[in-house]
């Protein structure tokens, strides 16, 4: 079971999902992230990976697709803190460097700099 928790700032949207991403949980998970992307006035979605136990390649695939659309419209979906499991999926499915990924909030406020974000930084755990 997902839970994602969203938190806007200035033009970015920033979604912390907790929990697990798995198979039959997808369609759930790609339709609200699609209308988290449909948010005014955002030009960036965070997505906040910290919490994330366990996602499965059908969840790779939606953060894709969603990814594809967001470019049409000069959006932006940038992963935040994604685990050693998860960057082991992307390299799995050759598609590292395909998001901008950040490790850290501090990484984070370097490339998303018109905001001041804040949150909790998962290199304080």
């Amino acid at each position: 079971m997902f839970e994602l928790v969203p938190d806007t700032q200035g033009s970015t949207l920033t979604l912390l999902l907790k929990g697990d991403l798995l198979f039959e949980e997808i369609v759930a998970f790609n339709d609200k992230l699609r209308e988290y992307s449909k948010t005014p006035k955002i030009t960036h979605l965070v997505l906040d990976l910290a919490e994330v136990r366990q996602m499965d390649k059908a969840g790779l695939g939606a953060l894709v697709s969603l990814n594809t659309s967001m470019q049409r419209y000069g959006r932006k979906l940038v992963l935040l803190h994604p685990s050693p499991y998860f960057q082991g999926l992307l390299l799995e499915a050759e598609i590292e460097g395909f998001f901008p990924v950040c490790e850290s909030l501090e990484e984070l406020k370097g490339f998303i700099p018109e905001n001041k974000l804040k949150g909790r930084d998962s290199d304080k755990r």
